[in-house]
């Protein structure tokens, strides 16, 4: 029988949570390709051969080490429990201490930008710094090494600094935006993150101080930045001015935090918080608007923190599973085949990153804020 005429044996269908570690996996290794990481500098940067190197800044980094954590919770990645510290490596660059800001001691701020001699550095955010700090949290959480967890903790100690003390403006309080005394907004994607960031360093270390943070921090959000409808705003000015964009990620944040206090402090009170804003955020959030107003960096911070909420007190009415598979099913079919990377404007990494922590959510991984 001629090649054409021979009988083909089924191919079997994968199931879906195969499909979606595949995904990950497949994503993983295009961050990881020399396109967009430098093994050398220990840093993310894309490649452009007439250019060089162009740096990632603070956030998208932040981001890509969430996910690869989230990754590397997975059986059989101890590959991407490898790269972990290559990131650890890579932090100085974002810091003028260079390597001893790993060891040493007193509030660590990171700048948004990588410092000279490979840039010029940046502005210093309260809310880049936030979201680093709950990277370094989870990686602790997975290796147990001895410096994430007193680097996570002095980060959070920064992060602190950045609570107003002016009284002089509406709603008291809150963690500003960045670090320049000129900035007076103060946002939710500082104060979510920094909320989560103190009860995630309570729960490994006992710390009563921690845990008071994380309440203060998240009563003032409520406080501040709730609107009637459940949602949080995005940020407040000084004489009260509320700006009312709705964020993916802000919802995600504050949910998480409603979460984790439920179990630091035992009160049923927070858990109803993120109920309430998980069934407002899954009503409103369509995918229609995940995909069209919101990024992938955005999205992936909403899904691991519905899904952190999800397996707390699980309901189909803010389970992330459908929506977030009908997402990944969107943004996997626009890939760039030829590199692997997901589509969109601005930084490279913080497109395809998240989309590597959203597979590992669908393929089981655990979720983490």
């Amino acid at each position: 029988m001629g090649l054409l005429g021979r009988r083909r044996s089924p191919v079997p269908e994968l199931d879906d949570r195969q499909v979606r570690l595949n995904r990950a996996d497949a994503g993983f290794e295009a961050v990881m390709a020399d396109r967009l990481h430098h093994p050398g500098r220990k840093l993310f940067g894309h490649r452009r051969w007439w250019l060089g190197r162009t740096w990632e800044h603070l956030w998208p980094v932040a981001n890509a080490w969430s996910a690869v954590c989230t990754l590397a919770a997975l059986p059989d990645h101890a590959g991407a429990r490898d790269v972990l510290a290559l990131l650890v490596d890579g932090l100085p660059a974002f810091h003028r201490d260079g390597p001893t800001v790993l060891t040493g001691r007193g509030p660590a701020g990171f700048e948004s930008a990588v410092v000279p001699p490979l840039g010029s550095g940046g502005d210093v955010y309260y809310d880049d710094n936030a979201w680093l700090g709950l990277a370094l949290v989870r990686h602790h959480e997975l290796l147990g090494d001895d410096v994430s967890l007193p680097l996570a903790r002095r980060v959070f100690d920064f992060v602190a600094t950045g609570w107003s003390d002016d009284d002089g403006w509406a709603a008291p309080g809150g963690i500003r935006w960045k670090e320049d005394r000129a900035n007076r907004s103060r946002n939710a994607c500082a104060n979510g993150p920094a909320a989560e960031l103190a009860v995630g360093l309570y729960r490994l270390t006992g710390e009563q101080a921690l845990l008071d943070w994380a309440v203060r921090i998240y009563g003032w959000t409520r406080s501040a930045l709730l609107r009637p409808d459940h949602l949080y705003a995005d940020r407040i000015a000084p004489d009260g001015a509320l700006a009312d964009d709705l964020w993916s990620y802000n919802q995600g944040a504050m949910i998480g935090a409603g979460v984790l206090l439920a179990q630091a402090t035992g009160d049923p009170e927070y858990l109803g918080h993120a109920r309430a804003t998980a069934a407002a955020a899954t009503a409103h959030f369509t995918l229609g608007r995940l995909l069209d107003a919101n990024s992938q960096a955005f999205n992936a911070i909403y899904f691991r923190n519905l899904a952190l909420l999800d397996r707390a007190a699980p309901d189909p009415a803010y389970a992330p599973g459908a929506v977030a598979a009908a997402y990944d099913d969107v943004l996997w079919d626009d890939r760039d085949r030829r590199t692997g990377l997901f589509p969109g404007t601005g930084s490279p990494l913080n497109r395809s990153a998240p989309m590597v922590q959203v597979d590992a959510l669908l393929a089981g991984a655990p979720p983490h804020p």
